[in-house]
């Protein structure tokens, strides 16, 4: 299969690595072919997998790319777990490198599926071209190849800034060029304005559509207003000397100005990126998405297949879609995850900074008393979100493991949780903090009825309409329509019963995502980064914090530099056409 082969090769050329199998004909191609049903199953179904295989795994994902490295989550070390040579600590500190592993895997994953995606595209025009198919059948099947296609490169262009865009599964060495981030954004912008049109309008997030888990036209929306919301920065071809760092009040309006000057032309219409966010939210509103009367309803085993508000999903299904998840499994308690029915590693916990924006109240009696202290949250959203407070399972308190005789019962204490635990934690308070500091994910329902300790039956959102909401209003803020702007937020919050807001701002609108979408949407790296928050100091990150000997000190960007990941070093090693980003 020549075209399969060029896909190996042009994969291999940008991701600056070997692959292990070189994709064979493992099929008779005048039978795979034959029918719509074959044609989407050998040139479109597969793509899928890959792409939501991206999603997890340790930490070469979109997912800890974009949480991960911002203010909402971290993974404590604590005392020898979860140090692992600094690497996830550095992540939090920003403090990666070209020869960093996460980032070259991130790179290499993502051509090595772009490779395919340009395959099938070339294999669906051969198609056409037999006129075996007739050619909506064909479009509808490419609009989908370009989708996942594009969506690989909205997350290149996000996280790397200058990056080739490769359309061809037949480019050579010579061929492959670093565009400027504008140019590399253009063509993002262009290529899910065009498929908007060829996408079905059936449901993607219920099972009984033919179209579960595939992107449709409420997806690509979707896609399109995550992309213009960003347009400020990806239209940029420099970020650094400090044009995105300092905070708000430096950054907003010259961020606002520079979306306004970013046009989109959509469904024939032309608008800013401002303008286009909100018009895809109305959009994904005709196509019958709203608001779930039950927030959790989006996130348990049962349901959330059938969820009137997730817009696109990973499949998750331990008897169809059997797929790991191991951000969520690694951050329960061993012992609460025992007592539950699976096996945990103690790590990832909610930052304070988290804690803090949900107003989240906890005193801790150290006497051994815990059952005295205070552990609430008049936002019910943290309660669906957390694992916190005292940890029962039906009725079962889990025991503690640590100092059994003052601390026998587990409590996740949530602000003590800290980036690193060192040394000095010894005393028996201080051994028990070490284990239990942090509030845990409780957000996707656990399951231990699945047969591996890492499957789950809840599929992991992408897009949500909440988030659709909370991107729209922020778009009618920096459009000077503070009313409507209002209004989208407190559709939120009237949802879960919390009382209104009267005033808004863009801090009020990054906070409200914190409560709405935390552990979900893969969007915080781009909040912060847009509104100038993503290199300044919080209660998490600050000079001085304490980090493990083998992870890098914190030190402020005010440049701005690491607001994009480096080129990894073997790709330029590979390429001389490509060069590294400033600062690195």
């Amino acid at each position: 299969m020549k075209k399969i082969f060029y896909a190996v090769a042009i994969a291999v050329l940008l991701a600056g690595c070997s692959l292990e199998e070189t994709p064979k004909s493992k099929f008779d191609e005048s039978e795979a072919y034959k029918s719509s049903t074959l044609v989407y199953v050998n040139t479109v179904a597969s793509l899928y997998k890959k792409m939501f295989d991206r999603f997890h795994g340790a930490d070469d994902n979109y997912n800890y790319m974009s949480e991960f490295t911002s203010d909402v989550l971290f993974l404590p070390g604590r005392q020898g777990d979860w140090v692992d040579g600094g690497k996830h600590q550095n992540a939090f500190l920003h403090r990666w490198d070209p020869s960093t592993d996460y980032i070259r895997n991130l790179w290499n994953n993502s051509y090595s599926d772009i490779a395919l995606c340009n395959a099938s595209l070339e294999k669906l025009e051969e198609i056409r071209a037999l006129k075996s198919l007739d050619d909506a059948t064909i479009d509808g099947y490419a609009a989908e190849v370009r989708a996942i296609r594009a969506f690989y490169y909205m997350w290149l262009v996000d996280f790397f800034g200058r990056v080739p865009v490769v359309t061809s599964s037949t480019a050579g060495v010579g061929d492959v060029q670093q565009l400027s981030r504008s140019q590399a954004y253009d063509f993002v912008k262009k290529e899910v304005s065009e498929i908007i049109p060829n996408l079905a309008e059936e449901t993607s997030q219920k099972t009984s559509s033919e179209y579960y888990a595939r992107f449709t036209k409420a997806a690509g929306y979707a896609m399109l207003a995550r992309l213009a919301i960003n347009g400020a920065i990806f239209s940029q071809d420099s970020w650094t000397g400090g044009k995105f760092t300092g905070g708000i009040a430096k950054v907003e309006a010259s961020v606002t100005a520079a979306g306004a000057a970013d046009k989109y032309t959509v469904d024939g219409k032309t608008m800013n990126a401002w303008e286009t966010v909100v018009y895809a939210q109305e959009q994904i509103k005709k196509l019958g998405y709203k608001l779930e009367a039950n927030f959790a309803a989006n996130f348990t085993n049962s349901g959330n297949e059938q969820s009137n508000e997730n817009i696109f999903c990973c499949p998750m299904d331990d008897n169809v879609y059997r797929r790991s998840d191991t951000q969520v499994t690694r951050s329960l308690h061993y012992n609460h995850a025992s007592t539950i029915g699976f096996s945990s590693w103690n790590g990832t916990a909610a930052t304070v900074h988290a804690l803090k924006v949900f107003n989240y109240k906890e005193t801790v009696d150290k006497n051994g008393n815990l059952a005295d202290g205070t552990y609430e949250c008049d936002d019910p959203r943290f309660a669906l979100s957390f694992f916190y407070g005292s940890c029962s399972v039906n009725g079962v308190q889990v025991n503690s493991g640590v100092s059994e005789a003052k601390y026998p019962e587990g409590y996740y204490i949530g602000y003590e949780a800290k980036n690193d635990f060192g040394a000095e934690y010894s005393d028996d308070w201080g051994l028990y903090v070490v284990k239990w500091a942090g509030v845990r994910i409780k957000k996707y329902e656990y399951d231990p009825t699945t047969t591996g300790q890492n499957y789950f039956n809840s599929d992991r959102v992408i897009f949500r309409y909440g988030d659709m909401l909370l991107l729209a209003a922020e778009a009618q803020y920096r459009l000077g329509k503070k009313t409507e702007a209002l209004a989208l937020l407190n559709e939120v919050r009237n949802r879960v019963g919390v009382e209104p807001m009267t005033e808004i701002n863009l801090q009020v609108i990054l906070d409200e995502k914190i409560r709405e979408e935390i552990w979900e949407t893969m969007g915080r790296r781009g909040d912060l980064v847009r509104c100038g928050l993503y290199t300044e100091p919080d209660e998490d990150k600050f000079l001085g914090v304490k980090k493990a000997d083998s992870a890098a000190d914190w030190k402020y960007d005010g440049d701005g530099y690491s607001t994009v990941f480096p080129i990894p070093v073997t790709v330029l090693n590979l390429n001389a056409n490509l060069s590294q980003n400033p600062g690195y």
